[in-house]
């Protein structure tokens, strides 16, 4: 129990990652203005934890699902962001131990405030709860935009993270500019 408790606070960070990568702009690329997460993902991936000297593979995936249809990522001229924020679920499936769970996490005020920028094809987020995210643009096309992000690119303002480095987690998110 220990061990899912463990991944979903990893997980629950990812979320709140994921929502921040929403919330950056671009200087050369048309970002500013105001956009809405439409459908977040985690890719299938599997990752092998250190519990109490024993290696726990965990095999997950995982999707956004009841997306509140007003959350909104207000990306500003000024490299700031803020948003509105509605409730978004992380649901999670877990293999642990051969074992099949399914983990739902509820989600709210994830967007946050900060700053972003844009180097080269990478959105970064710097929010202001400590949190740096690195977001790959994955494809900017009129009013949609498609980012991606590896967990372990997380910075936190009190250091690093080891669980978070030692993970190979990617979050890909789908918004349109409302």
């Amino acid at each position: 129990m220990k061990i899912i408790k463990f991944l979903l606070l990893g997980l629950f960070i990812i979320g709140q990652v994921s929502c921040s990568s929403d919330d950056d702009g671009g200087e050369s690329l048309d970002l500013v203005g105001n956009w809405s997460i439409q459908e977040g993902f985690i890719e299938p991936g599997s990752v092998v934890l250190d519990i109490g000297g024993m290696d726990v593979t965990v095999e997950y995936s995982g999707s956004f699902v009841n997306i509140d249809e007003d959350n909104r990522i207000i990306l500003k001229d000024d490299n700031t962001f803020s948003s509105i924020t509605g409730n978004i679920s992380l649901e999670m499936e877990m293999v642990v131990m051969g074992i099949p769970q399914t983990q739902s996490v509820e989600m709210s005020d994830v967007f946050g405030e900060g700053t972003w920028e844009v180097n080269g094809s990478d959105f970064i987020v710097h929010n202001a709860n400590g949190t740096d995210v690195t977001y790959h643009i994955d494809s900017l096309n009129g009013d949609n935009l498609e980012l991606s992000a590896n967990v372990k690119d997380m910075a936190l303002d009190s250091g690093s993270n080891p669980m978070l480095e030692s993970m190979d987690i990617i979050v890909k998110m789908k918004l349109k500019r409302v």
